[in-house]
């Protein structure tokens, strides 16, 4: 199977190839499962081909191990890396407001299940509206963490040494 692409197509092919990567490795890439095996090769051969086809000033091989990688000036200038700066701002905020309002209304709710998906809703939105317009404002400012009390130290049993 021949694809044709013409070199502003190859570099947008490149910048795919760069978030798929991303997403793929960004937080995990020690992990060695296998899972992304198969993957990172297509990659590399997209890579490859680029290097070979009018981008070897972007792409760069890495003799020492051996993988094609795209050239950090080059990639942190592209559209994929603002998208990607943007995903992670969206998605930080986004987790941050719903972890927060699904343990306020757990917390709410004392453990149990609401008696309907709209009361639910309800007791979430409440919540999300809340750290949604807080952040907004003021982003982290106000964001604390409280110290938890700390347990008694346990005390030791008569005749035994602690």
């Amino acid at each position: 199977m021949d694809i044709s692409l013409n070199k502003a197509e190859l570099e947008k092919l490149v910048e795919i190839a760069i978030m798929a990567e991303w997403v793929m490795t960004a937080h995990d890439y020690e992990e060695e499962d296998g899972r992304r095996d198969d993957y990172i090769k297509l990659i590399q051969k997209i890579y490859a081909h680029a290097s070979k086809n009018g981008m070897k000033k972007e792409i760069d091989f890495m003799d020492d191990i051996k993988e094609y990688m795209p050239n950090t000036d080059w990639e942190d200038q592209t559209q994929a890396a603002e998208f990607i700066r943007e995903y992670e701002e969206k998605t930080f905020w986004d987790e941050l407001i719903e972890r927060l309002s699904d343990r306020d209304m757990n917390r709410k709710l004392g453990g149990k299940k609401a008696g309907s998906f709209e009361e639910h809703m309800a007791i979430y939105e409440e919540f999300a509206t809340k750290y949604g317009e807080e952040f907004a404002e003021n982003e982290l400012e106000n964001l604390e963490i409280k110290q938890a009390a700390k347990a008694k130290p346990a005390t030791a049993r008569p005749g035994k040494k602690r």
